[in-house]
C-alpha cells in the first residue's frame, strides 16, 4: 500500500467532499431546470453543453500553464473555491438562461483545477501503481456523489425545496477548498522545465485522443438519465413519486460507482488499462439501450447499474493511461488536452442530445449516445496505445 501516500488520500477526501458538493446540486439540476423554472429538455442541453464547453477551454490552458508553474496546487485551490461560489448562485436564480451563467462559472473552476489535481496525483505514485491510485481516487470521488445525492432525495422527501439543496450543498463545498489546501502537497522537486509547445506530445496519447472524442461526442450528460428515470416510472407512478424515482436512481448509480472504481483501476493494472477503458464504452452503449427500451423498475434498476459501472471507471482509467503515455513535468499539458478535448465532446453531446430530446424523441437521444459509444469501444480495442 505504498502507493497510498499523503497526496493520494488528501486529494481524494477533497473530491469527496467536492463531489458531494455539486453531485448534490446535479441531482435535482434536471429537475429544477424542467420542473422548477419550466423551461424545455432542451434547455437541459444547453446548461450541460454550456458549462462543459467553458470548462474545456480553462482545462487546456490550466493544463498547459500549471506545467510551468511553482505555485499549481494554490491556483487548484481557486480553482476548488470558483465551483463552490458559481453553484451557490443557483440560489438566487429565477430564470432558467441564468442557470447557464452559474453552471459555467462553476465548470471553469473545476477546468481550472481538475487538470493539476490530476497531475498532482499521477506524479505521487510509481507507474506500475497508477491504476490504484486513480480508481481509490475515483471511489471517493463517487462516494462523495453518493453522498450529495443521498442529502438531495431526503430534503425533497421531507418536504424541502430545491433551494434548500443549493444552500445545503455549499457546507461541503467550503470543505473541499479546506481539505486540498491544508493536506496536499505539490510532488514536483525544484523548479518546472517547461517543454516547449513546439515538441509534440508522444503519438501514443494522440491515438488515445480518437477513441475519448469520439466516446465524448456520445456521452451526453447524465441529466438525460435523470430524466428517462422519471419517464420510464410514468404512469404507475404519481408525477410526484416519479420524480424521487429519479433522484433515487441518481443516488443508486453513485453507489455502483462507489463499489466497481478501486476494482476496476486494480484490473486495469493487471490485465492493461485499454481494454478496461474500452469495456467501459461499450458499458455506457449499453445503458444507452436500456433507456431506450425499458420501463419500470428492472429498468431502472439496469439503467442505474449500467450508468453507474461505466462513469468513474471512464474517468480513473483514462486518466491512468494518460499518465502512463506521457513523461511526468507534461503530465499537466497532457491532462489539459484530455479534459479539453472531453468538455468540448460533451459540449456538442448535451447540444444534441437536448435537440434530438426536443425535436424528436428520446429514443433518438438515446440511440445516438449508444452507437456513438459502440464505435469508440471498438477503435480504442483495435488500435490500444503503449504506455511508454
Amino acid at each position: 500500500m505504498r502507493w497510498l501516500n499523503r497526496n493520494v488520500l488528501g486529494i481524494g477526501l477533497a473530491d469527496l467532499a467536492a463531489d458531494a458538493n455539486y453531485e448534490m446540486v446535479f441531482a435535482v439540476l434536471p429537475l429544477f431546470i424542467t420542473t422548477g423554472l419550466g423551461a424545455p429538455a432542451f434547455a437541459v442541453g444547453l446548461v450541460e453543453g454550456f458549462g462543459d464547453g467553458s470548462s474545456a477551454v480553462v482545462k487546456l490552458w490550466s493544463g498547459w500553464y500549471s506545467d510551468r508553474i511553482a505555485w499549481r496546487r494554490q491556483l487548484a485551490v481557486g480553482g476548488y473555491g470558483g465551483t463552490v461560489l458559481g453553484l451557490g448562485l443557483l440560489i438566487a436564480v429565477t430564470a432558467w438562461p441564468q442557470v447557464i451563467v452559474a453552471r459555467a462559472l462553476a465548470w471553469m473552476g473545476r477546468g481550472l483545477r481538475q487538470p493539476i489535481r490530476s497531475a498532482m496525483l499521477a506524479g505521487s505514485v510509481e507507474k506500475k501503481d497508477l491504476g490504484k491510485a486513480f480508481g481509490f481516487h475515483e471511489a471517493l470521488d463517487t462516494a462523495g456523489a453518493l453522498i450529495g445525492p443521498a442529502i438531495a432525495l431526503l430534503l425533497l422527501s421531507t418536504g424541502h425545496d430545491f433551494r434548500t439543496i443549493f444552500w445545503v450543498a455549499l457546507l461541503p463545498g467550503v470543505m473541499c477548498v479546506i481539505l486540498f489546501a491544508l493536506i496536499t502537497r505539490d510532488p514536483r522537486r525544484g523548479r518546472p522545465e517547461p517543454v516547449p509547445l513546439r515538441v509534440p506530445l508522444p503519438g501514443s496519447f494522440w491515438r488515445l485522443m480518437g477513441p475519448v472524442a469520439i466516446f465524448g461526442l456520445g456521452n451526453f450528460a447524465t441529466a438525460f438519465f435523470t430524466l428517462r428515470a422519471a419517464q420510464i416510472m410514468q404512469p404507475e407512478l404519481s408525477p410526484t413519486a416519479a420524480l424521487a424515482a429519479a433522484v433515487a436512481f441518481y443516488l443508486a448509480h453513485n453507489a455502483v460507482g462507489a463499489v466497481v472504481s478501486f476494482p476496476a483501476g486494480w484490473l486495469a493494472d493487471q490485465v492493461g488499462k485499454a481494454p478496461v477503458l474500452a469495456a467501459a464504452y461499450l458499458t455506457f452503449a449499453a445503458a444507452c439501450v436500456v433507456g431506450m427500451f425499458g420501463h419500470g423498475w428492472l429498468a431502472l434498476g439496469l439503467m442505474a447499474l449500467l450508468v453507474g459501472a461505466q462513469n468513474p471507471v471512464v474517468s480513473s482509467v483514462e486518466g491512468s493511461l494518460t499518465s502512463s503515455l506521457v513523461e511526468a513535468r507534461r503530465l499537466g499539458t497532457a491532462f489539459g488536452f484530455l479534459n479539453g478535448i472531453n468538455g468540448a465532446a460533451d459540449l456538442v453531446s448535451s447540444i444534441v442530445a437536448g435537440a434530438l430530446w426536443t425535436v424528436i424523441s428520446p429514443v433518438a437521444s438515446l440511440g445516438f449516445g449508444a452507437a456513438l459509444c459502440a464505435v469508440a469501444s471498438r477503435v480504442l480495442w483495435v488500435r490500444q496505445p503503449k504506455p511508454v
